[in-house]
C-alpha cells in the first residue's frame, strides 16, 4: 500500500514482536501506519525494540497483556485509541501457539485447553473488542493466521488442529455478520513458516522450501488494501514450495 492508504491507519498486532510478528509490524510501521505492538511479555517487546533499528516516533506504542479474556482485549483497544488519539480500524491476530499430544497422553486435557484457549478463544475475544471501533469508524479490516496442518492434520495435533479448525470457521461466521458494516474479516493459511523454532525442529537446511514472515507481511497488506475491497470472509494460502 502507499504512504497515503497508510494515512490515518490506526493497527493493532497481536503477537507483534513474535518470530512473525515483528516482521509484520515493523513493515506496517515502516510503511507509515500508526501500530500497536501487543504481545504476552513485555520483555520480548523491549528485545524486539532494541534490536531493530527505526525511526517511527509516536506511530509505535506497546501493550503486553494475555488477549485471552475480555477484560484484557478491551484494554487493548483502549490503549490503542489513547496511544493515536484515534480508534483502531486494523486488527492482523497473530497470537498462536503449537503443541503435540495424543488424545491418550497424561497432558492431553492440559494441550486441549491451552491450544483452544491461545488459538481460538483469543481470536474471538480480540474480534469482539475491537469490532465497535471499527463500526464507529465506517469499517474496518481483520486479518488472522492459520495453518495448512488444520486441514489435513497428522497424528498427535488433534487439539491445535481443532482450534486452528475453530478459527477459520470464526472467521467465516464473522464476516457474514459484520460485512455490511464494511468490516473484512479474512484468514491467511499458510504452510511451514521460517521462524527460529522451526529451524530449530526441522533443520534450517529446509528453510528455503517454506513461506517468509515478509510473505505473510505481504498477505496482510493485500487483505487490507483498497485492492481487496471486495474480499470477504476469505482464506488466502500462502504457500512454499513444500
Amino acid at each position: 500500500m502507499t504512504s497515503e492508504e497508510m494515512s490515518g491507519r490506526v493497527v493493532i498486532v497481536t503477537g507483534g514482536a513474535g518470530a512473525i510478528g515483528s516482521t509484520v509490524s515493523r513493515r506496517w510501521l515502516d510503511a507509515g501506519a500508526s501500530v500497536l505492538v501487543v504481545d504476552h511479555r513485555q520483555s520480548t517487546i523491549d528485545k524486539w525494540l532494541a534490536a531493530t533499528p527505526n525511526n517511527w516516533g509516536k506511530r509505535i506504542a506497546t501493550h503486553a497483556t494475555d488477549v485471552t479474556t475480555e477484560e484484557a482485549a478491551n484494554r487493548m483497544v483502549a490503549e490503542a485509541s489513547k496511544a493515536f488519539g484515534t480508534q483502531p480500524d486494523t486488527l492482523i491476530h497473530l497470537v498462536g501457539g503449537f503443541a503435540m499430544s495424543t488424545a491418550e497422553d497424561e497432558n492431553a486435557v492440559r494441550t486441549w485447553e491451552r491450544m483452544m484457549s491461545i488459538n481460538l478463544t483469543s481470536a474471538f475475544q480480540c474480534y469482539r473488542a475491537v469490532l465497535p471501533s471499527m463500526r464507529s469508524r465506517g469499517g474496518g479490516w481483520i486479518v488472522s493466521l492459520t495453518s495448512l496442518a488444520a486441514a489435513k492434520p497428522g497424528a498427535r495435533i488433534s487439539a491445535y488442529a481443532a482450534a486452528k479448525s475453530g478459527l477459520a470457521a470464526l472467521t467465516s461466521s464473522l464476516s457474514a455478520e459484520v460485512k455490511s458494516a464494511g468490516i473484512h474479516v479474512n484468514l491467511i493459511v499458510t504452510s511451514t513458516v521460517d521462524t527460529p523454532a522451526n529451524r530449530e525442529s526441522m533443520g534450517p537446511e529446509n528453510a528455503p522450501k517454506w513461506v517468509s514472515p515478509d510473505d505473510i507481511a505481504d498477505a496482510t497488506f493485500y487483505l487490507c488494501s483498497p485492492q481487496a475491497g471486495s474480499v470477504y470472509g476469505a482464506s488466502l494460502e500462502v504457500l512454499g514450495k513444500e
